[in-house]
């Protein structure tokens, strides 16, 4: 059974090898073609020395024919945007092959160990989840980054703009002095503006690269003022004061619910930990729940029951103000 799941390992890796040898010539291309407009337009107007992104990229799949059939999904549409939010330069088919990759592996090696159907399956399911996991994870620290220096970024150009900058210029110079990722998201949409883009237009892809809701009022603020006047950079100041003052609100309950929270996840681990206690003390206590097809049955209702009391558990704490 070992020779067999190592055979098949190397046969999984060959594809894979295989695969990664077919699409380097696509991510060569993509590469000199970055290269290109990036020593165009530095030698330009613009003497920056950041990387020029003006080429959108998207690219589903190195593939071209497979290519063609995932831009008709929204579903493939949405894992693109979702990996953009990341900045994670793969294509959504790479990513659901390291997922189906992953979920073989996870159940083959379990395999090796059990014979347990429902272990095998949970193993190859969880293993298939952590390709979208560490996605979503990049994808919510970027965001919380992007957060972070918003108000900073803000009262950046409110300054600006009392010193007499146009509106373009401060997000300039926001995309000059502020740290990444919002000094790029703000650099993308000065370049899209400055490429003959409208002002709304540019903010709304702004907003839509970085779905947050203090960016959403950041914008629908200054669209309001365009249309019907005011001091802008007094109206980004005060925005800026009302995004602190949510960190600081939203910094108080967690402080104030730090015990609750424990107990909850302990309540949440408890039963998972006392069966692991019981089965190593009293093997022949716990055999039935293992080995009879009715304790595999409660084990699936168990699993199922914990999974939605912890899915309740955080949607009870998580508080939005």
């Amino acid at each position: 059974m070992v020779i067999s799941f190592l055979v098949f390992i190397f046969g999984l890796f060959l594809v894979f090898g295989a695969y990664l040898l077919a699409t380097h010539g696509s991510d060569k291309k993509r590469a000199r073609l970055q290269k290109r407009l990036t020593d165009a337009l530095t030698h330009s107007a613009h003497t920056d020395d950041v990387e020029v992104v003006l080429a959108r990229n998207e690219l589903m799949s190195e593939i071209p024919a497979l290519n063609r059939a995932l831009v008709e999904l929204q579903a493939a549409l949405q894992l693109k945007r979702m990996l953009d939010q990341a900045d994670l330069h793969i294509t959504p088919s790479r990513l659901v092959m390291f997922s189906v990759m992953g979920g073989v592996l996870g159940a083959l090696a379990t395999a090796v160990l059990t014979t347990f159907i429902i272990a095998i399956i949970g193993a190859g399911f969880i293993a298939a989840l952590l390709p979208f996991i560490h996605v979503y994870w990049k994808r919510k620290k970027r965001f919380d980054a992007f957060l972070e220096h918003l108000p900073d970024a803000l009262d950046l150009m409110s300054r600006a703009l009392s010193a007499g900058h146009a509106f373009s210029e401060a997000m300039q110079m926001v995309s000059a002095e502020m740290p990444e990722p919002i000094a790029g998201e703000f650099r993308k949409t000065y370049e899209e503006q400055n490429l003959g883009l409208s002002l709304k237009l540019a903010l709304e892809n702004l907003t839509q690269r970085m779905p947050l809701l203090d960016l959403r009022m950041c914008v629908t603020a200054v669209l309001i003022q365009r249309e019907t006047g005011g001091n802008l950079a007094e109206i980004l100041e005060k925005v800026a004061h009302t995004i602190r003052e949510r960190f600081r609100i939203m910094g108080d309950l967690k402080t104030l619910t730090t015990s609750s929270r424990m107990s909850a996840w302990l309540l949440c681990g408890l039963p998972i930990f006392v069966t692991i206690v019981i089965t190593f003390q009293n093997p022949e206590y716990m055999s039935i729940l293992w080995k009879d097809r009715r304790g595999h049955y409660l084990i699936a209702t168990a699993m199922f029951l914990q999974v939605t009391g912890m899915l309740i558990v955080r949607r009870i704490l998580n508080i939005k103000i």
